[in-house]
């Protein structure tokens, strides 16, 4: 052996050490991250938990054939400006499955923010909901935990470092770990070892995953710190004076017609109405990739249809293109319904891993003061008499909090966060 090899007791050191800082990174914070994670994947399919939650917003896709086609953004706008001519909106969402209404953002009477949904087949107004929904719940616990905007924000996206350092502490512990992909945990397996197998095979599979979540956490944190790009469309502003909104469809239709002529290519995603006398603001997806619906900006008269400003995605600085990537790589929403649901298996993975992690150290622990009690009440020669010593080992579930850093702070801003969702419900 060269003197420059490492001895096997100086490997088994290393990796020692990095399985202390693996254990140690991934365990800390386990429970606010399990949180966060659950929040997130739930989040995926945020607007299907609303579909379960509100009547309102469902609709039967009608078969091939008279009727199956989607009516017209002007026509959808315009009757739920008919059945609610008092309110004034703010955005509508058109790109929805195909099983949901079109939904209306609208202020009322009254100041309050409520949900119009239109179904987009026969443009019939299927009532109105409160603004605050699941979908709601889901964002802003995942994304700050519902404390004021740069507080929480910064909590979450911190935790992107110890998810990436638990990554890339993994590596040195587990030999040729790439053998792993396919060694499932087997069904005889004991306790322990089979949740340890699990947490491994699971921890690989999601690696791309991790990978991603940890760097968009990572850019959350430096824009929300000063390193936000400028917003795609910010050239275009103070915006110029346009006609007011109508509200017939015919004309509504003929401008947005109007506009959208020359880019065959543009699919429109949504309206945003500004306020009186500016312009019908459209967003929607081109020819960028990785670009969120706003990097596509048109601005136009709402009654003439005049173009008065535009943006397009890939005429957008690199500082930019990577604040727009982030979303949809965050979220899976660049793919369509498949990469949703990848990503929503993904989070499932993830979330297990915060679990099965804090679980094997439970196991390990309990495992550990059970041993040391054996041979503490055990003679030599004699049968074990287990817990002689009068050192009862804890059940698992009675050691899940040993090991966590500030438990109870985790706990308190998780129970704050449920807390405020049950305020925002009821008001």
């Amino acid at each position: 052996m060269s003197p420059e090899a490492p001895t096997p007791r100086a490997r088994t050191g290393g990796r020692r050490r990095w399985f202390n800082l693996h254990s140690w990174v991934g365990l800390k914070f386990s429970l606010l991250f399990f949180f966060v994670s659950l929040t997130g994947t739930l989040a995926v399919y945020a607007y299907e938990l609303d579909w379960l939650f509100t009547p309102a917003l469902r609709v039967q896709a009608p078969e091939s054939g008279e009727g199956a086609e989607r009516q017209p953004p002007g026509t959808l706008l315009a009757a739920a400006l008919k059945e609610y001519p008092g309110w004034r909106p703010s955005f509508m969402y058109l790109n929805l499955p195909d099983y949901m209404a079109a939904e209306l953002i609208a202020v009322n009477e009254d100041g309050e923010r409520r949900r119009i949904y239109v179904n987009p087949y026969t443009a019939e107004v299927q009532g109105h909901a409160n603004w605050y929904n699941a979908h709601r719940f889901l964002r802003e616990a995942h994304r700050h935990l519902m404390l004021p905007l740069q507080w929480g924000l910064t909590i979450v996206t911190l935790l992107s470092f110890p998810l990436l350092l638990s990554m890339i502490s993994a590596f040195p512990i587990f030999k040729r770990w790439w053998r792993g992909f396919f060694k499932p945990p087997k069904p005889r397996d004991p306790p322990r070892r089979w949740w340890g197998n699990l947490h491994r095979w699971l921890g690989l599979w999601s690696l791309p995953f991790i990978l991603v979540i940890g760097l968009t956490g990572i850019w959350y944190l430096v824009e929300k710190w000063g390193g936000a790009a400028p917003a795609a469309g910010a050239e275009l502003r103070p915006l110029p004076e346009a006609n007011a909104l109508p509200r017939d469809a015919d004309t509504l239709n003929r401008a947005i017609e109007r506009a959208l002529k020359p880019w065959p290519e543009y699919q429109l995603d949504s309206l945003w109405f500004p306020g009186e006398n500016q312009p019908l603001i459209l967003q929607g997806q081109e020819k960028a990739l990785l670009v969120r619906p706003r990097a596509n900006t048109l601005l136009i008269d709402p009654t003439t249809g005049e173009s008065l400003g535009r943006v397009h995605g890939e005429q957008l600085s690199l500082h930019q293109r990577i604040a727009e990537a982030a979303d949809p790589l965050h979220f899976g929403t660049f793919g369509g319904q498949p990469t949703r649901f990848l990503w929503f298996l993904f989070g499932l993975m993830l979330t297990t891993l915060a679990a099965s992690g804090t679980w094997i150290y439970s196991l390990r622990l309990t495992s550990g003061r059970s041993h040391r009690s054996r041979r503490a009440g055990k003679p030599k020669g004699a049968p074990a008499v287990p817990h002689l010593s009068g050192v009862v080992p804890r059940s698992p579930w009675r050691t899940l909090w040993q090991g966590q850093l500030l438990p109870w702070p985790q706990m308190a801003l998780i129970l704050t966060c449920l807390i405020l969702a049950l305020v925002n419900i009821g008001s």
